[in-house]
């Protein structure tokens, strides 16, 4: 995968086919969500639709509440992915994600 990451004290930036996507910690819980940019400047507004990552299970969280993803594999491998960009350069953030992220879906 290839694509621009910009790391912050607990969060990723990245720029994907156009869209900022930002990947966040809230407690021990990853964030997945989109940016959304309108004309009037207000500030970072995010996705009300975002992948939430804890206790080593993904969910979509959505206006319709909190659902498990059933094969989150995907998501899982992505996130390493980007987390092995910045483990250099940025050893801490990349460690508290890292730890965070199962390496395997299997229990």
């Amino acid at each position: 995968m290839k694509v621009s990451i910009y790391p912050e004290k607990d969060s990723l930036e990245m720029c994907f086919e156009g869209s900022t996507i930002k990947i966040f910690l809230i407690g021990n819980e990853v964030h997945i969500a989109e940016e959304v940019t309108y004309e009037v400047t207000t500030g970072e507004v995010l996705s009300k639709i975002q992948i939430v990552i804890k206790d080593g299970k993904a969910y979509l969280q959505s206006p319709f509440g909190l659902n498990e993803i059933s094969a989150p594999e995907n998501i899982f491998k992505g996130i390493k992915a980007v987390l092995e960009e910045i483990k250099e350069k940025h050893k801490v953030l990349y460690d508290k994600f890292n730890s965070l992220i199962p390496t395997s879906t299997t229990s």
